[in-house]
């Protein structure tokens, strides 16, 4: 590659690899209909004459709505080539008021926390019993409990993809005079076959927020904001179009058109993929492993069959995987997650390659830490934000009040929400994850190590 730059280096390396990492076309189902190499240049394009502008849509891009509306049986659709963080930000400002009240599963991604701030919500966070699971049905009527909140904010799937069914959480919503919104990210293709868990859109939420590229075969950065029956009216065209890039890209928007085509024909391969998984699972299971999501399922309760946690030496996992070649989706101390999906086009035989690459079961480390109980909240995070902050130690961080939130990424789930107390458990929780090499945003390199902002009050 003569003139290659390092990135394009990179990139060309890890094209090498066989992804077992979203996004879903993972590299091997052309995501346009012409070719990568015609399109990136002749079809990266926007908002020229012709193209319809996706700030105000009223041609194509207005068509191509309306028919991922009909695709996923909606009343109206927005498009969005900002993955499922705009669809969650301007479908929450438009659900919310401003100074609101929202109850929120606490696993929520951090573009939750950003519209919290944008909105100036105090969020009620609902946490599951045992770290890390879903919150139970029981969980989320606790979370209501002497409150009306404005709105609800609802994570289904969770990152590892395990669910819970949802309809007494937005009844109980609905009672309260709530807003429902959803969090779908990883679940585009959910209801696609009988065997996947049901769309969102069957419990008749508000707004249901979907990034594509997950587990279908769509460029990154696609996403899709839906409504049902009782939030089409609200006026989130307003604030996507506030949000949104005004310069979005075509070959984006032509990924999502590909996409909703094939959507509306069939069921894109998920129900013969979501079978085959089954096997898989149940193959790991045979030669010692533990599977996150078969003892999800085996509970009784909903598991995406994209996803795939090996529970184990979460780096050995890893490390044994690259070796053969694979690249994993997300490395955590107590397991390695792969990502999968009709596209992949793997057979048994070589899912047996990815067993194989496994080697043999690895007890999860003793040291294990749980996704640590997060600490009080004292300011609204719009509040914490806005204060004056000053930048202390991470070690030294135990109940001061967080000044921006602090992330592991991926899975992008805040540990520490502005406005809330750091917490001895959370510390040691991000201090073992920077021991391992994992990526924290939203610390400062220091002499101490690191360092986080806290609100100097």
């Amino acid at each position: 590659m003569t003139g290659a730059g390092p990135l394009a280096r990179a990139l060309t390396a890890a094209a090498t690899r066989e992804r077992l990492h979203m996004p879903g076309h993972f590299g091997r189902v052309p995501p346009v209909a012409a070719s990568w190499a015609g399109a990136a240049a002749a079809w990266d394009q926007t908002e020229s004459g012709g193209l319809d502008a996706l700030s105000e849509p009223t041609g194509v891009l207005a068509e191509l709505s309306v028919r991922a509306a009909a695709a996923y049986q909606a009343p109206v659709a927005w498009l969005s080539v900002q993955g499922a963080t705009l669809p969650m930000l301007a479908g929450s400002l438009a659900a919310v008021p401003v100074g609101g009240r929202v109850l929120a599963d606490r696993q929520s991604h951090r573009s939750v926390v950003a519209a919290a701030i944008l909105g100036g919500w105090w969020v009620d966070w609902v946490s599951p019993a045992r770290a890390g699971e879903p919150p139970e049905v029981a969980d989320w009527l606790r979370g209501f409990s002497g409150r009306r909140p404005d709105a609800v904010v609802l994570l289904y799937p969770s990152y590892d993809g395990r669910s819970i069914d949802l309809g007494p959480v937005v009844a109980a919503a609905r009672a309260r005079g709530s807003r429902v919104l959803v969090d779908a990210a990883h679940g585009a293709h959910f209801g696609r076959a009988a065997a996947l868990p049901p769309h969102p859109l069957a419990w008749a939420p508000d707004l249901v927020a979907h990034g594509l590229h997950k587990t279908e075969p769509v460029l990154t950065q696609t996403g899709l904001l839906l409504a049902g029956p009782a939030g089409a009216g609200l006026p989130v065209g307003e604030w996507m179009r506030r949000l949104g890039t005004s310069s979005p890209s075509y070959l984006l928007l032509a990924s999502i058109e590909q996409y909703i085509e094939g959507r509306r024909a069939g069921d894109g391969g998920w129900g013969v993929f979501a079978e085959q998984m089954l096997a898989v699972w149940d193959r790991l299971a045979a030669r010692g492993f533990s599977i996150r999501q078969r003892d999800w399922a085996r509970a009784g309760r909903w598991a995406d069959p994209a996803k795939l946690t090996v529970r184990g030496d979460g780096p050995v996992l890893a490390a044994r995987l690259r070796a053969a070649g694979f690249e994993p989706e997300h490395e955590a101390a107590d397991g390695v997650t792969l990502i999968a999906g009709p596209a992949l086009g793997y057979d048994l035989r070589q899912w047996d390659r990815v067993i194989s690459a496994l080697g043999d079961p690895l007890t999860p480390p003793a040291d294990e830490r749980a996704w640590p109980s997060p600490g009080g909240a004292v300011l609204s995070p719009a509040v914490a934000v806005a204060s004056r902050r000053r930048s202390v130690a991470l070690g030294a961080a135990a109940d001061l009040v967080a000044a921006s939130e602090v992330t592991p990424y991926p899975p992008g789930i805040p540990v520490v929400v502005p406005g809330e107390r750091f917490t001895a458990s959370a510390i040691a929780w991000m201090q073992d994850l920077l021991s391992r090499g994992a990526r924290l945003e939203g610390v400062e390199p220091s002499r101490e190590g690191v360092a986080v902002w806290v609100v100097d009050t």
